[in-house]
């Protein structure tokens, strides 16, 4: 099974099949679920992140989901390459379907092992801020960090995989800024 933190060794099991790939996101979507199961907020989730440890893990998973009727896209973003993919079914949750994959491939420093790293989630009612504030009074721990593209909200749940905040979806975010 692949390691809950992005710091462990490859997976002994690399993602071979489609069927494979939905089953290795089960413990990651159940603790994702356990958690917003507790709090009670507009939100839904976006989408769900797979950092690769090498860029032919990069190639074979994207590849693994390459059909004629599937939606890509890849972009360059801080030196490596971000593909976001369109699943040929949903990973449901309790905040909304998961429907898109963001792969990203190695860092140039070369420092990510592969594995799971983050569920996202955008606000359905009020701005990020809003929910950030109220996520903040309720105690909930969320750390900001400043990437070389843009700002995050993280919250850090055991084993350190992610549930990131962001404003607004995935594929509203490309719409704005990559296809002008």
């Amino acid at each position: 099974m692949t390691q809950m933190t992005k710091k462990s060794d490859e997976p002994t099991q690399p993602i071979l099949t489609i069927d494979s790939f939905y089953a290795e996101t089960k413990p990651f979507v159940d603790q994702f679920n356990i958690w917003v199961s507790e709090l009670r907020f507009g939100a839904h989730a976006d989408h769900l992140c797979y950092k690769c440890g090498t860029s032919d893990v990069f190639v074979a998973i994207r590849n693994l989901f390459e059909r004629p009727d599937s939606y890509q896209f890849q972009s360059f973003i801080s030196g490596r390459r971000i593909a976001i993919i369109k699943l040929p079914r949903p990973i449901p949750t309790l905040l909304g379907n998961i429907w898109f994959l963001e792969l990203s491939d190695q860092k140039p420093d070369g420092c990510q092992t592969s594995g799971f790293d983050h569920i996202e989630l955008y606000p359905t009612h009020g701005t990020l801020e809003q929910m950030v504030a109220l996520l903040a009074i309720r105690g909930i721990v969320i750390n900001r960090s400043n990437h070389p593209h843009h700002q995050t909200y993280d919250i850090i749940l055991k084993g350190g995989f992610r549930i990131r905040l962001e404003p607004e979806s995935l594929i509203e975010t490309i719409k704005r800024r990559d296809m002008k």
